[in-house]
């Protein structure tokens, strides 16, 4: 796996550390999950972006 360092505030690793000890995760996995599903929500988002642009865009070309 790969690895990644982030500089996160004393407040983000406070609330971390609890759900990780609440959910018997390492902070670590912990991380990775928030990661990968914002990463994911993220993607998500910007596709729904794009497909608003392109119906805009197509309804402005049927309008005469």
């Amino acid at each position: 796996m790969a690895r990644v360092e982030v500089t996160i505030s004393e407040d983000l690793r406070i609330l971390l550390e609890e759900l990780a000890a609440e959910n018997s995760q390492t902070l670590s996995s912990l991380a990775a999950d928030c990661l990968r599903s914002g990463a994911y929500l993220e993607v998500e988002h910007r596709n729904k972006v794009e497909v608003f642009r392109k119906l805009v865009k197509a309804r402005r070309s049927d309008t005469p």
